[in-house]
């Protein structure tokens, strides 16, 4: 068991955990669809599988300088993400919650799991890991904004 939370592979897990049940119960439900350039949809979703598939090969450093406060911050994260899905599944789905600010963070959906993955590229010890959350970042806010506009 201590192997798993030491495993990069727990971070693509506990991110894909609220999708699951938004594609079996929302996804076909999730109202109009907004024209993203195929271009930036093709970048986002190559940026998506790289940082979904990295942490798979390596593992979490927890005894490295100022891990504490990177594991802070991902549970941290985590608990914006987690929140704002919960928000979501609670109003019954509505597409406006997807993007709607929460505490102050505007589109949490976005900008929760992005700061997960660059501090989880700290505890990988990944400039590969950090590379990919930067570019999926910057990607998938773009496209983010777009749709929810």
């Amino acid at each position: 068991m201590r192997m798993i939370f030491k495993s990069g592979a727990i971070i693509p897990l506990v991110l894909m955990l609220p999708n699951l049940p938004w594609m079996l119960f929302y996804s076909a439900r999730a109202g109009q669809t907004v024209a993203v350039p195929l271009a930036l949809s093709l970048a986002e979703n190559v940026a998506r599988v790289a940082v979904l598939a990295l942490p798979c090969f390596y593992p979490l450093h927890l005894k490295r300088d100022h891990s504490t406060l990177a594991l802070l911050g991902m549970v941290a994260a985590l608990t914006v993400y987690y929140v704002a899905w919960g928000r979501f599944f609670i109003g019954g789905g509505s597409v406006a919650l997807l993007s709607a600010p929460l505490l102050g963070i505007p589109s949490p959906l976005a900008l929760a799991p992005v700061a997960l993955l660059v501090l989880s590229s700290y505890l990988m010890n990944s400039w590969w890991m950090f590379s990919a959350a930067l570019c999926f970042g910057v990607l998938h806010v773009w496209v983010s904004s777009i749709t929810s506009a």
